[in-house]
């Protein structure tokens, strides 16, 4: 397998080299010296490299996206994979539209990221490609019918919806996820669409609208940014800002310092604060769900489970359990009646993860992982790091009520330790 990597920098040239040498089998990296060769001649044969690894700006006026769009179309030519050091949802969509099956900032580049983003891009065959692309005429039906059948709470409130999608980026069990542009502004975005006449459970419709619900008036930097949602008789839709820089789950496999991961948590907890503050339990925080943006700050996303305290719906009920076992407070994992302090537990699980590389609990099923977090001890910091065991012995106490009762409190302890 041939990867060709195209960077001004000799010194990450040899990096990506190492990265793929150490995570791949059977991998060739050859590295083009664009400082030295320049723009390759209209016959160089792209053909012979199973992925390109691109760089978006190639030092001396060169710019990656113009050899995508000069080169891109050329039979044989490799499933691309945008590199850029700038934290931009501009690059992002930019790369995408031009044909490139990911994105990746340097910043983030590990071995293990990095072979990842190998993998999922030789999985791009013609006929992926193809069936892609009739993902996204479907997605623009979609939109359509939106437009035909908006329902009339939409029209009195005056919303003129219609979106052009870039390409599917995600897939639930009845719901699709693309990345998509608003018609009018090209505001880039993230819209997920759910088919209500597929759908096989009612409750599944009333998550999916209660997700929007919930957080729609929050105007805060640590909450995902929900733009709009609505109904028609055959669609529900969500659309919410798009983060180019992926989620915690990715940056964990970094090298984070203490003070970055109190700082993670710090901001978490403000996000935490501000759905707390008008009564919303998120229920499954977990480092996937905690997105970053371009300019790396972080918000809360993914509410499709969140819970309205006193809200009276019965979406689920006393005795259900619902949620990720790793980051699951022991009233959650044992179905117990929760409160906020469930989703405080979830970010002492978190802490400990960022600061041990490890979850503090491992099973091999979901039952014995809830066992743990109801019975086992609070595992130990090392030494290093023992100014950060009381936090998470409150924060992952087993009573709720010999926990941090909100927030707030976490972030005052928390904040002298960034």
């Amino acid at each position: 397998m041939k990867i060709l990597i195209v960077d001004d920098s000799k010194d990450f040239r040899t990096l990506a080299s190492s990265f793929l040498t150490r995570e791949l089998e059977d991998v060739e990296p050859i590295e083009y010296e664009v400082e030295e060769l320049g723009k390759p001649a209209d016959d160089f044969l792209w053909s012979d490299y199973d992925v390109l690894l691109l760089d978006y700006n190639l030092g001396g006026g060169e710019n990656g996206f113009d050899w995508l769009k000069e080169f891109g179309r050329k039979t044989g030519f490799p499933p691309t994979i945008i590199l850029t050091a700038e934290g931009d949802e501009y690059i992002a969509v930019k790369a995408i539209k031009l044909g490139a099956v990911d994105y990746i900032n340097k910043v983030d580049v590990t071995p293990k990221r990095l072979a990842e983003v190998i993998r999922e891009a030789l999985e791009q065959t013609p006929q992926v490609i193809a069936q892609q692309e009739k993902d996204i005429i479907n997605a623009t039906h979609i939109v359509d019918e939106i437009h035909r059948q908006k329902k009339k709470s939409l029209a009195d409130a005056g919303l003129d919806i219609g979106y052009k999608f870039v390409r599917k980026i995600g897939q639930g069990a009845m719901s699709e996820v693309y990345l998509a542009e608003r018609i009018g502004d090209n505001q880039s975005l993230v819209l997920k669409v759910l088919d209500i006449k597929n759908a096989s459970e009612h409750a599944a419709i009333e998550r999916f609208v209660l997700e929007a619900e919930l957080i729609e008036g929050l105007n805060s930097p640590f909450v995902v940014k929900v733009f709009e949602h609505g109904l028609t008789d055959d669609y529900a839709f969500i659309a919410m800002e798009f983060f180019s820089r992926g989620d915690l789950k990715q940056r964990m496999e970094l090298n984070i310092p203490p003070e970055l991961a109190a700082t993670y948590v710090v901001h978490i907890a403000y996000g935490l604060n501000e759905i707390h503050k008008v009564g919303v339990i998120h229920r499954d925080l977990k480092p996937a769900n905690v997105m970053f943006r371009g300019d790396d700050s972080l918000a809360l996303a993914d509410f499709g489970i969140s819970k309205k305290i006193n809200s009276g719906n019965n979406l689920t009920t006393l005795g259900q359990i619902i949620g990720t076992p790793h980051y699951m407070s022991p009233e959650q994992g044992e179905g117990l009646v929760i409160d906020i302090r469930t989703d405080l537990y979830s970010a002492g699980v978190m802490l400990y993860e960022i600061l041990m590389k490890e979850k503090p609990f491992r099973a091999t099923t979901p039952a014995a992982l809830i066992y743990q977090h109801v019975h086992e001890a609070i595992p130990r910091l090392p030494e290093e790091l023992s100014r950060f065991q009381d936090i998470i012995d409150k924060l992952m106490a087993k009573n709720p009520g010999d926990r941090y009762q909100s927030a707030s409190e976490l972030i005052s302890v928390l904040t002298p330790l960034e």
